[in-house]
């Protein structure tokens, strides 16, 4: 999936990465918001991996984005309490 950072201080070349969602179902994209060209979106356990890109002649350092899922910004689902947190 294609994602426009819609940061106007990003850099012209950083503002379309593409984020491989691997999720045991296709998401589907949540509605256009009011007033926005795009749809906003936040990802579940988002990872970025940095590795040497040596194609093209001087290598440079590349990013490898990847998520467990996708979802409408704000919709944030409470997780129960792990083993290793302190009761109250």
């Amino acid at each position: 999936m294609s994602v426009l950072d819609a940061d106007p201080a990003a850099r012209r070349s950083d503002k379309t990465v593409t984020v491989k969602i691997s999720a045991t179902h296709q998401p589907v994209p949540p509605d256009t918001a009011a007033g926005l060209p795009f749809r906003p979106v936040e990802f579940d356990g988002l990872t970025v991996t940095p590795y040497v890109q040596e194609s093209g002649g001087r290598p440079r350092v590349a990013y490898s984005f990847r998520a467990a899922g996708m979802r409408a910004p704000g919709n944030h689902q409470r997780q129960p309490p792990g083993k290793n947190q302190d009761a109250a």
